[in-house]
């Protein structure tokens, strides 16, 4: 990864980050704002509404000024730098160690399946290994935005929070919520390319409107593995000595975090951050 494509990242990370921040203290439950009434467009049924993430924004900069809308900001560029650089290398690899090399006397489907796991394998192992050297840095991040509903500083720079996770959750403290984090992107990255190959191959005919395929799939396949980020998430703030975490349930595990979360009906919870409709766990909460 040269220097302009880092530049370039952790600009749009940072161009980015209120909402990204704002994303990440709703999915943790944090609703500082007050519900309010309105009626549905198709069905006027009335039902109950958060504010939308831009008056979350809002409330965010109210309390802690502009510059406190990028708490979190240089663990998150790190952690873009570091899996960006670790997927290229890794890819690189991966393309010389399986070539995927077609023989001439299969079938169509079976070039369709060669195709699709050689290229998801490389995909999903070079994603892996990113995620892995990158999470240190995606806990930290978590962690320091999720400061806001406590007021803490535990989480106040890099270092001091390489010696908070140490001191109190040793090396696995860094690695907390990584398993569904893990699960999700390998499922995602499946599932878009078994899409994409089965559209382009069997659907589609002009190579131009082929670019698109993987973008367009991918909008589909996020809503499907979105609770294992959801999920991640809260796991990975979950061991903090943070009031954040103090709020959340006692789980014993991610897989018990993600029943507690359906059960509930908040398996979605942050997945829209414009419409934001109070689901019946949320609306109990509330009363």
């Amino acid at each position: 990864m040269t220097l302009v494509p880092a530049g370039v990242s952790a600009v749009i990370i940072t161009a980015l980050h209120p909402l990204g921040y704002a994303k990440v203290l709703i999915q943790l439950g944090h609703e500082p704002l007050p519900q309010y009434s309105a009626k549905e467009l198709l069905w006027r049924r009335t039902r109950n509404y958060y504010p939308s993430v831009f008056s979350y924004i809002k409330h965010i900069k109210s309390q802690d000024g502009f510059t406190g809308l990028y708490r979190g900001l240089i663990p998150r560029i790190l952690e873009g730098i570091v899996g960006s650089i670790v997927t290229q290398n890794v890819t690189e690899y991966m393309k010389k160690a399986l070539p995927g090399k077609e023989d001439v006397e299969d079938s169509e489907v079976q070039i369709f399946i060669k195709s699709f796991g050689m290229q998801t394998s490389r995909e999903v192992v070079a994603k892996i290994v990113a995620t892995i050297a990158s999470h240190p840095f995606h806990v930290i991040a978590l962690r320091s935005m999720a400061q806001f509903v406590g007021k803490e500083e535990l989480y106040s720079g890099p270092l001091v929070s390489v010696q908070e996770i140490y001191n109190n959750e040793g090396i696995a403290g860094f690695f907390a919520g990584l398993i569904p984090r893990l699960i999700g992107d390998a499922v995602a990255i499946a599932l878009i390319n078994f899409l994409s190959e089965l559209v382009n191959r069997y659907l589609l005919s002009e190579k131009e409107h082929k670019a698109y395929t993987a973008a367009a799939c991918s909008l589909v396949v996020t809503q499907f593995t979105y609770p294992f980020e959801l999920v991640s998430r809260n796991m990975s703030v979950k061991p903090a000595n943070l009031m954040a975490a103090r709020n959340m349930p006692d789980y014993t595990g991610w897989t018990d975090c993600w029943r507690m979360f359906r059960q509930n009906g908040e398996l979605s919870r942050g997945s829209n951050l414009f419409i934001r409709v109070v689901r019946g766990g949320q609306e109990k909460k509330r009363i």
